[in-house]
């Protein structure tokens, strides 16, 4: 599905995912004031519960009043509230439930989108079994540690696979090591038969997950080149630590500046760029289920993705985390 026509004379679509970790009222408030200046409406996550396992994670959730006030406010201004599980840590299914109860109470709707969180024991179809022979064992060997997941596991106390299939449409997949997320996967929103028990709908996102992948992935050159292209970025990101030191990351402020000045662009949350696919495909007849060989071709992407940003450019979130930049930042808070 190429050359797609949009709405009001808009050449191409940038928006962004946020993973909610680290992402606290004082410091986040700032980057969605910035957004909001410049025109974009992105995709929020949340944790409905305080964090459980704060040697892994850390970020507030909604039990805290301010912050809930904010995502309200975000939420009136147009931007997607989604869910990063309902919370980090061990949650089992009375408590999930009741996160999700507890959400639809405070936003007016269940959560139709989602997003796995880390190591939580309740994400659905996660870690080795996000991928196929023989990339699962490859993943298995990798991450030996990240693989023990239940949330679409009949019987377990932390399943919820039932609810995830009832309410949530689209869930994150697959990395994109373009900045153009829609030309390497003009599939999505799509289905998948291994996972059509307890899923709907999938995506993949541009693997940009802290600021320094991000100020290589986007900027006037490569947001130029998404115009020309007429390509539609999905980009995922931890928004949580774009605020350092008191500032901004100035690369992020010079790139969603110069994307605000981009009148052609169009800046809409991560659910509305879906739907808007959804209406091509059909228009198009594009296959709903993703194509099996395709489909390997695009696990293969991912997993090479991966490595690469973990082993080769050293970038990714390990590598950040280990950081200066991080761990002064994160004595800030």
């Amino acid at each position: 599905m190429k050359n797609i026509q949009f709405p009001d004379n808009k050449k191409f679509i940038f928006t962004i995912i946020d993973d909610t970790d680290d992402a606290y009222l004082e410091t986040i408030k700032p980057v969605y004031d910035l957004l909001h200046e410049n025109g974009l409406r992105t995709t929020k996550t949340v944790w409905v519960y305080p964090v459980r396992d704060p040697e892994r994670s850390k970020g507030d959730s909604l039990q805290r009043p301010e912050y809930k006030e904010h995502i309200l406010d975000l939420q009136k201004k147009g931007f997607e509230i989604a869910l990063h599980n309902v919370g980090s840590g061990d949650f089992e299914r009375p408590e999930i439930i009741e996160g999700l109860d507890t959400f639809e109470k405070i936003f007016g709707h269940k959560p139709s989108h989602h997003v796995n969180h880390s190591y939580n024991p309740d994400n659905i179809y996660c870690g080795s079994k996000r991928f196929s022979f023989p990339m699962n064992w490859i993943v298995k060997k990798m991450y030996s540690q990240y693989d023990s997941f239940f949330g679409e596991i009949k019987g377990s106390k932390h399943f919820w696979g039932d609810l995830h299939k009832n309410d949530i449409k689209y869930s994150r997949n697959y990395e994109i090591d373009q900045l153009n997320t829609f030309g390497k996967n003009p599939y999505m929103p799509y289905k998948d038969k291994v996972y059509d028990e307890f899923a709907n709908y999938w995506y993949s996102s541009t693997f940009a997950s802290n600021q320094w992948m991000f100020n290589q992935r986007v900027n006037k050159k490569t947001i130029d080149q998404l115009e020309k292209e007429g390509g539609i970025c999905i980009l995922y990101t931890h928004l949580g630590y774009y605020h350092k030191n008191g500032k901004i990351d100035e690369g992020f402020k010079k790139a969603i500046e110069y994307l605000g000045t981009k009148k052609t662009g169009w800046y809409i949350p991560v659910n509305e760029v879906l739907d808007f696919l959804m209406e091509k495909k059909i228009e198009n007849g594009v296959p709903e289920y993703i194509p099996f060989w395709f489909k390997k071709r695009l696990e293969l992407h991912s997993l090479i993705t991966r490595i690469k940003y973990r082993y080769f450019v050293k970038k990714d979130d390990y590598h950040f985390k280990l950081s200066e930049e991080y761990n002064d930042n994160a004595a800030i808070k």
